[in-house]
């Protein structure tokens, strides 16, 4: 099994968060299939996914490739990139 995004899970479950973004900028676009399929594993083994470990807790994880602005390393601009728009800060 292929464990790369697990960290996050960790740290999503740390904040109680119930959705997590892998963001790429444009240039490593190539990531994005690996990084969907070790998801897909995590899910598929019960990592994630809704009512984890008898518990009610659920987690999903979504990998979002941006534009490949180097902008979006700042916290709104990258918002605004998730969001859809260009990748500038607010």
């Amino acid at each position: 099994m292929r464990l790369m995004p697990l960290g996050l899970a960790i740290a999503s479950f740390a904040v109680q968060a119930n959705l997590s973004y892998v963001y790429l900028r444009g240039e490593f676009w190539y990531l994005a299939d690996k990084l969907e399929a070790c998801i897909a594993e995590l899910e598929k083994a019960d990592y994630l996914g809704d009512k984890l470990f008898g518990t009610d807790y659920s987690l999903r994880l979504r990998v979002h490739v941006g534009a490949g602005a180097y902008i979006c390393g700042e916290e709104t601009a990258l918002l605004e990139s998730l969001e859809g728009k260009r990748g500038q800060p607010r």
